[in-house]
């Protein structure tokens, strides 16, 4: 059974622990239990309680109302909020983050297609799933969330990413091609995945290498297509020893094609970058013909 401090539900819900405290003690909203040495503790039963209340009381419901209610309407309730087409991000990403901690498959698709509906795709890049992103690696670093919970909803993401790239019927088709790849190092996927998104659907020809791609393999890939622009994302640290040589190796790789490089590493050695990488900071950047 998986266990979880009161610091962990302070990291999910945002909750001071101390608040948490005093709604059990004066309203019996939670029940931890002890381990042998007395310390105490919650189930994912807990964790999904604790999310749906903070998900009522976000929403304007005091929380001696929300105490009156039983297990069965706080749930409804907050399925109710949900899927109000009024309700903010923050609610979505709460209610995703309910359905990864179970590994509930069925509903993580089912949420993530809702939420395209309700949104459409590039609003929800920005509203949900950038900020669950971020919120995931944050409960991981504090121990909060696994890597299993993790991979388990990349890999949904994943899917639901190329599903609607494959779905696109681009309203014209531009004479351009891009070809998108992640060197050796990098395995952060999603975002390139998305640029293979914006990229078709503004008219490009996708070529999707995926990720850890030598750059020698590269360098034949662009002889053989010649894309108009190579596109990558980096995100991992590379060495600082290695920084200048992989750069180098990389313009040399992309041969006549433009280089549109993105990610959060690239901003720490932006000033190490060679001229011939254009650095990209919006979808408008990435997709400009």
């Amino acid at each position: 059974m998986v266990r979880y401090s009161i610091k962990d539900l302070e990291n999910y819900t945002e909750i001071k622990a101390h608040t948490i405290r005093i709604w059990e003690q004066r309203y019996n909203l939670l029940s931890p239990k002890r381990t042998e040495s007395n310390i105490r503790y919650y189930s994912h039963k807990d964790l999904k309680k604790i999310l749906n209340i903070n998900l009522l009381y976000l929403n304007g419901l005091k929380i001696s109302k929300i105490a009156k209610l039983t297990e069965e309407e706080i749930t409804e309730k907050a399925k109710e909020i949900i899927v109000d087409k009024s309700v903010s991000g923050n609610e979505d990403i709460d209610a995703l983050l309910i359905s990864i901690t179970s590994m509930d498959a069925d509903e993580i698709r089912k949420q993530l297609w809702s939420n395209d509906k309700k949104y459409g795709l590039r609003e929800m890049y920005s509203t949900v799933i950038v900020p669950l992103l971020q919120k995931m690696g944050e409960l991981w670093m504090t121990n909060s969330i696994s890597v299993a919970h993790e991979h388990h909803f990349s890999n949904i993401l994943r899917d639901f990413f190329i599903l609607k790239t494959n779905d696109l019927k681009p309203e014209k088709k531009l004479d351009r091609s891009a070809l998108l790849f992640l060197p050796q190092h990098e395995d952060h996927e999603l975002s390139l995945l998305y640029y293979q998104y914006l990229l078709k659907d503004a008219g490009y020809k996708c070529i999707y290498l995926g990720k850890n791609v030598p750059l020698d393999d590269l360098e034949k890939s662009v002889a053989q297509t010649k894309p108009d622009i190579v596109v990558t994302n980096l995100i991992s640290k590379i060495n600082e020893k290695d920084v200048d040589e992989f750069f180098k190796r990389f313009v040399k790789s992309s041969r006549d094609s433009e280089i549109r490089l993105s990610g959060s590493f690239v901003q720490e050695v932006a000033d190490r970058i060679p001229s011939a990488i254009k650095i990209i900071s919006s979808e408008k950047e990435l997709i400009q013909a």
